[in-house]
């Protein structure tokens, strides 16, 4: 009889830092969870970032294109207005 109340005196003592670990448990869970969702949330803004680069990217492209053509055209007038008789 007095082991077995040695023994719930030990199974008392250890209830406290098991309650205390339980919460230091949920409490880390809890900033995982914050700082999983701010992740998240910055991999949005990146991914939007990147498309509007891509976009942006894209846009310039077709400006040089047309850039390009028109300085061949201004070219071939100029070439026409040279080899035009004075």
């Amino acid at each position: 009889m007095r082991y077995l109340d040695i023994a719930f005196r030990i199974l008392s003592a250890l209830v406290i830092p098991l309650i205390l670990w339980g919460v230091s448990l949920q409490v880390r869970l809890a900033v995982q969870d914050s700082e999983i969702a701010r992740l998240q949330s910055d991999v949005k803004e990146a991914q939007a970032l990147r498309d509007g680069l891509t976009n942006n990217s894209n846009s310039l492209a077709r400006l040089e294109e047309k850039i390009n053509a028109t300085n061949d055209s201004l070219k071939d007038i100029r070439d026409l207005l040279r080899s035009a008789p004075h």
